[in-house]
């Protein structure tokens, strides 16, 4: 099990990332941290999230939010958004998460 750290911060109303793209592997830990002020949510784009849970919301105290990547994801290309309330203005971004097939192939 590997974590993996994405950083974002929130620039002139355009997100930059130190990693736009997730690749992992089953039981892998994602952890997102806001650089800004601001509240934020990660939300999964799917019926059946490659996560422990679907979508996670916080206030503007709470900094990170994390999630274990299940041990019967699918591999493939998870669509996930990334929402952040910049001022006034509803910002949204669209990232993938990658699940990498199994060893073993199942």
């Amino acid at each position: 099990m590997k974590n993996h750290d994405v950083t974002i911060t929130i620039s002139r109303k355009k997100f930059q990332y130190d990693q736009h793209c997730v690749h992992v592997e089953r039981g892998d830990k994602i952890t997102w941290k806001l650089t800004n002020a601001a509240p934020f949510a990660v939300i999964v784009k799917e019926f059946v999230s490659p996560l422990d849970w679907s979508f996670e919301v916080l206030g503007p105290r709470r900094k990170t939010i994390a999630g274990v990547v299940r041990n019967d994801a699918k591999p493939g290309f998870h669509p996930y958004s990334v929402c952040v309330l910049d001022g006034g203005d509803l910002l949204v971004d669209d990232p993938e998460i990658i699940v990498k097939p199994p060893k073993g192939g199942k």
